[in-house]
């Protein structure tokens, strides 16, 4: 038995869909872990209308949760909207969030969710799909490195925001 294949059986046990108005409660519990490991916390309010805007056919903001089939518990999330940019005449997608517990990390859930948005930015026209990372988080860019390229930009905030 190979190291690859025990991943590979859980792997198969991973089904990633749009987040749905029945997957509050499950996504809610998500927001609050991701909240710790980002080691913030946000009003309530931010979730309500997070998860309404998710829901809103008018608004360009999407979640994608990611369960474990056998259990039925959601292990993951990846939430992204597109956007016009000055350096492409499509829009392009940028992956907001991407969260995966403790338990289910190195077996093949951020991977599924990533492809997820790849797909929907396929499906939307607007393939050039970004996110940013904390430089520390190097189990992370170990999978990202894998799917996607590492630029050279550094990220800058307006103070206070």
């Amino acid at each position: 038995m190979s190291n690859e294949e025990p991943e590979k059986m859980v792997n198969d046990r991973i089904v990633v869909k749009a987040i749905e108005p029945k997957d509050e409660e499950a996504w809610n519990k998500l927001w609050k872990e991701y909240q710790g490991f980002q080691k913030t916390v946000m009003p309530p309010e931010v979730a309500t209308t997070t998860f309404a805007r998710f829901i809103d056919p008018t608004v360009k903001l999407w979640g994608a949760l990611a369960f474990d089939t056998e259990t039925g518990d959601a292990i993951g999330f990846a939430h992204y909207l597109n956007h016009l940019t000055s350096w492409h005449v499509e829009e392009v997608v940028y992956m907001n969030d991407l969260y995966v517990t403790e338990r289910a990390r190195v077996k093949g859930v951020g991977r599924k969710l990533i492809e997820f948005v790849y797909s929907r930015a396929d499906e939307l026209g607007t393939p050039a799909v970004y996110w940013v990372t904390d430089h520390y988080n190097h189990r992370a860019q170990l999978l990202y490195t894998k799917v996607a390229y590492k630029t050279d930009k550094v990220l800058y905030k307006r103070n206070g925001y």
